[in-house]
């Protein structure tokens, strides 16, 4: 393959993730029905002020000046769509993605056919990994505006995340012509012609990923994931091991690990782990992975306790790092560690079934029996959780980066 000159790698869906939410062009102050006598009157004149001082607030970054502006708008009584918005991006900004998702809502309560609400709604629950309701966001957009290429786009990201691959091509089919540079569209539309079957499809979109992102460390690690979920394990490892030629790529060594853990081969798999966690330290699936060798494969529980606090300390908001963790100390076994641990893991995501059942085994093994019950009733009242797709699972960590504001 011939080096092509550097093209620009801010794809699409990186700018998916970074979107900017859209902001409401008009201010409707509307009294709520609601209000008593305790609430404080304000005119109209007023709340506009407050309203525009809390989009400059918002449009310079300064999100608690925002956030207090618009807080201050609520408790005065003014309930309106473009109020509610507009907190939830300050919200969304600054990763506070529950509290985002229920001021969006409530502005689409107030104002159901404006598709920007919409979007941002979808974008919420997109950034929180809940891809189903995301897709049926964007998919709503879609119904009013057919055109809109940030929801087409997103809806099929979404799509993909849930293996739902007919559905991939439906969306993204139609924007080939928008997007002829963006990497990882073409890898995620190949991926999806190759899950269905469609050989022809996926070999053209394969030979214009080489076309366009030439020989370069990006387009070889695409092309591995790809071959990855698609199973053919020595087109993955070559491309994967020329990933990582020139340098330590992101993820490239991860990928390689996951290829080998695989394959059985637990050795070359802890490896390339460690090289991925010795050059990206902040790869919380490569903790995760090591650990869970070390763990079960090998029947060594300090070692993978040793590494899990390590990826803890440099992914402190990684609740499967913690119930790893927990798992590892019930093998130690000290079962107060492991319940303090797996406390944290359920406070980070409340709704796993499978961290309430790991935490009523620990409160099992450690004699707390009047717990334990409590913990399985609880288990069993968030047994509906969705099942992780395969794609999700091998696209757990995003080599692109997100948004943090």
């Amino acid at each position: 393959m011939n080096r092509t000159r550097s093209k620009d790698r801010v794809t699409n869906f990186v700018r998916a993730l970074l979107l900017c939410a859209l902001l409401l062009p008009e201010v409707c102050f509307a009294q709520s029905s609601t209000t008593n006598s305790r609430v404080p009157s304000i005119s109209a004149v007023d709340a506009k002020r407050i309203a525009e001082d809390g989009q400059r607030a918002l449009a310079s970054g300064e999100y608690a000046v925002a956030e207090q502006d618009y807080k201050r708008l609520l408790s005065l009584g003014v309930r309106s769509a473009s109020v509610y918005s507009d907190l939830g991006v300050v919200y969304m900004r600054t990763g506070r993605l529950e509290p985002a998702i229920q001021s969006f809502l409530k502005a689409k309560a107030l104002a159901p056919n404006v598709p920007g609400i919409r979007l941002n709604l979808g974008l919420a629950y997109f950034r929180k990994h809940q891809f189903k309701l995301a897709a049926e966001c964007f998919g709503d957009v879609l119904s009013s505006d057919p055109t809109n290429i940030q929801a087409r786009y997103l809806k099929g990201v979404c799509h993909f995340m849930l293996d739902d691959f007919s559905q991939v091509v439906s969306a993204f089919e139609p924007l080939e012509n928008y997007e002829s540079n963006d990497l990882e569209y073409w890898f995620m539309l190949g991926t999806s012609y190759g899950m269905l079957h469609r050989n022809e499809d996926s070999l053209r979109i394969f030979e214009h990923m080489v076309e366009v992102g030439g020989d370069t460390p990006h387009l070889h690690l695409l092309l591995g994931k790809a071959y990855l979920a698609l199973g053919q394990n020595d087109k993955a490892a070559a491309e994967l091991n020329s990933a990582t030629q020139n340098g330590a790529f992101p993820f490239a060594h991860y990928y390689l690990g996951v290829l080998y853990r695989q394959q059985g081969q637990t050795e070359l798999a802890g490896t390339e782990f460690e090289r991925e966690i010795e050059n990206n330290r902040t790869n919380q699936s490569a903790y995760k992975e090591l650990a869970e060798i070390q763990l079960l494969e090998e029947d060594h529980p300090q070692e993978a306790i040793d590494v899990l606090k390590k990826g803890i300390a440099n992914c402190p908001d990684a609740p499967e790092l913690f119930a790893l963790l927990g798992r590892a100390y019930l093998k130690v076994p000290d079962e107060k560690r492991a319940i303090a641990v797996l406390q944290k893991a359920i406070a980070m995501s409340p709704n796993s079934s499978t961290y309430h059942y790991q935490l009523a085994r620990a409160y099992l093994k450690a004699g707390r029996q009047e717990e334990a019950s409590a913990e399985m009733n609880r288990a069993r009242a968030t047994e509906n959780e969705v099942p992780e797709g395969k794609m999700q699972a091998i696209l757990k960590e995003q080599e692109s980066g997100t948004d943090k504001k």
